[in-house]
């Protein structure tokens, strides 16, 4: 099964040149954003360019470099507010889920593959980021902060000592990421079952470390 590549590395996400101050420094680059997530859409990454992001954008070429070194450092922009925002919304329902019964990850899982498949250009950036390595260190971010809430649900629902629960959580979370990554990537039918057998283990690890 595809995923992204785990190899560690040191390499950090590319970044803004120029991170924006003024609100039209913002609506330029959120301009250059969903330039790129609709060329992405329409015509997938190998056809995505500085200069077609800049037309699209209507803005200089001179502009977008003025805030990205390169496509990537766009790429990875992207990609960070679509996982900003979905992560955003996650971690809301994990909070509500540490009063709930039972967590429902069948409805967490479905959730987050419906945000991530209407985001505007985030499928096509997948691979971008399972050939990138300073790419995948976003990705390791995102599962980072939705390892601690899961620790934290398992920490009100089981004995374990905080450690151990950080750990189990940190593994969840890594393998919910692939499960999804590979979805997102899937035909329906195939998505489906990858989401309901992932939320079944899940929940049965919850069971198992519940017990006395």
């Amino acid at each position: 099964m595809p995923r992204v590549n785990r190899l560690k590395t040191d390499r950090p996400p590319p970044q803004q040149r120029v991170q924006p101050v003024q609100a039209r420094s913002r609506q330029k680059i959120d301009a250059i954003l969903d330039a790129t997530a609709g060329l992405l859409r329409e015509h997938g990454v190998e056809a995505v360019t500085i200069l077609a992001i800049a037309a699209r954008a209507g803005v200089p070429p001179a502009t977008v470099y003025h805030y990205f070194e390169n496509r990537l450092a766009i790429f990875a922009a992207l990609a960070k507010r679509i996982m900003d925002a979905v992560d955003a919304e996650l971690l809301a329902v994990l909070a509500e889920k540490l009063e709930a019964a039972a967590p429902d990850f069948r409805t967490i899982l479905q959730g987050l593959f419906d945000a991530y498949a209407q985001a505007p250009g985030y499928v096509p950036v997948l691979g971008a980021m399972r050939a990138e390595p300073a790419l995948q260190a976003l990705v390791r971010e995102s599962n980072q902060r939705s390892a601690v809430f899961i620790a934290g649900l398992l920490q009100h629902r089981t004995r374990l000592p905080p450690e151990r629960a950080q750990r189990i959580a940190w593994i969840i979370s890594e393998e919910c990421e692939t499960v999804l990554q590979e979805a997102l990537t899937s035909l329906p039918d195939q998505a489906r079952a990858l989401l309901d057998e992932k939320a079944e283990m899940v929940e049965v690890l919850f069971r198992h470390y519940a017990r006395p």
